[in-house]
């Protein structure tokens, strides 16, 4: 038995449901393992970063240009900043753009 896969995380994301640990017992594994050696901060803690650091960049009349590397990633950004800025009032003025059709708002 062969098992292959991609990107994937135990922890759930906005856009994701974490990933399930198969039945198989497979005889070979493939998959992508860049982070596979980092322990990360705790989700909760790298989104408070996050988002504490583009609020004050913007709340000083700057602007936040966020490079991603992947579409998932773009994907869990954009809705940390929706849900973010849906509760947070004084921050309704300040618009969101997004620079890609992949990334846009439906």
């Amino acid at each position: 038995n062969v098992l292959y896969t991609g990107d994937f995380s135990r922890q759930e994301d906005r856009h994701l449901m974490a990933a399930e640990i198969p039945t198989v017992k497979p005889d070979v594994l493939i998959t992508e393992s860049t982070y596979g050696i980092y322990i990360h901060e705790p989700q909760e803690e790298r989104e408070l970063r996050f988002t504490s650091t583009v609020r004050d960049i913007v709340t000083r009349g700057g602007r936040c240009l966020i490079p991603v590397f992947a579409l998932g990633r773009a994907q869990e950004l954009l809705l940390i900043l929706d849900e973010y800025w849906e509760s947070h009032p004084d921050l309704h003025e300040i618009p969101i753009y997004y620079a890609s059709a992949l990334a846009k708002k439906c």
